[in-house]
């Protein structure tokens, strides 16, 4: 398992029901692999099932530091981890200025190894962008290291910073997705748009209630989460069923939503007269 970020609540909910079916947990095997590296770069450990890190949301959030913690009065996260490099691959976790970050500190990741593309088909200024003269690639996803394995916590381009918070945009879309009951899974994404007054965080979520009412409460449901477990204010923006866009094997693609947003692509004659303030 490893073609978008893992939930591991979702596992562990598949394992517990069926269980009583024969299936082992320890069947699952966690991995970490991009299409520039056709395909895997990591496997965890077999026979082991799906192991996690608990960190302190916040502390990650503002120092960009996995710190564990078990607290259920601090905001939480859980990660899964991801294995050690395969064979002949390398993996290394990099701040801003390239130094190799000591685990548990976030960083942007780069591998390497004999199963990563020589650059683009007849794209030379965007291989050069991601691929350097060592053969090392710039993934674009941010992860820490953990007992030798990879953890990788979410995209650097999708990451939003709010009053010196790093907010990855999965955690707000997860919690939407699981705390409220009319939405399923990619009913929602979230990212930043650059205003006058700065950077204003957007939710746009699949609404399949056609009464005014019920689409109000859906709204004001998602804002008040969000305030209440994130301590964001976030522009609720209410599109059509099955119009938020994904790539061809199903992931969410923000950057495609934000841009079908700015183009009025969504149709959003339904909502409030100051639902784009």
């Amino acid at each position: 398992i490893g073609g978008d970020m893992i939930r591991h609540h979702i596992l562990e909910g598949f394992a517990e029901r069926f269980e009583s079916n024969g299936f082992d947990a320890r069947a699952f095997v966690a991995s970490y692999g991009m299409a520039e590296a056709t395909l895997a770069i990591s496997f965890a450990p077999l026979n082991t099932g799906i192991q996690t890190d608990t960190i302190d949301l916040r502390t990650l959030e503002k120092d960009g530091l996995a710190k564990p913690s078990n607290d259920p009065s601090h905001a939480l996260r859980t990660f899964v981890l991801c294995g050690e490099a395969l064979p002949e691959h390398e993996i290394e976790v990099r701040d801003p200025l390239g130094n190799i970050q000591p685990e548990r500190h976030v960083g942007c990741v780069f591998v390497r190894g004999p199963s990563l593309m020589c650059g683009y088909f007849r794209r030379p200024e965007e291989t050069e962008a991601v691929l350097d003269a060592d053969g090392w690639l710039n993934t674009g996803d941010l992860g820490y290291h953990l007992n030798g394995q990879i953890v990788v916590t979410g995209r650097a381009k999708d990451l939003i910073i709010i009053n010196g918070r790093n907010i990855w945009p999965q955690d707000l879309e997860w919690s939407a997705e699981s705390e409220i009951s009319t939405l399923r899974s990619r009913d929602v994404a979230v990212f930043s748009l650059e205003t006058e007054t700065g950077e204003n965080i957007v939710a746009l979520v699949q609404c399949r209630a056609t009464e005014e009412e019920n689409r109000n409460t859906l709204r004001d449901e998602v804002t008040s989460l969000f305030r209440r477990q994130h301590g964001v204010d976030v522009q609720v923006i209410l599109v059509p069923p099955r119009t938020l866009p994904q790539t061809s094997s199903g992931k969410l693609t923000r950057a495609r939503a934000k841009t079908m947003l700015l183009s009025g692509q969504f149709d959003l004659q339904t909502e409030p007269t100051n639902s784009a303030a």
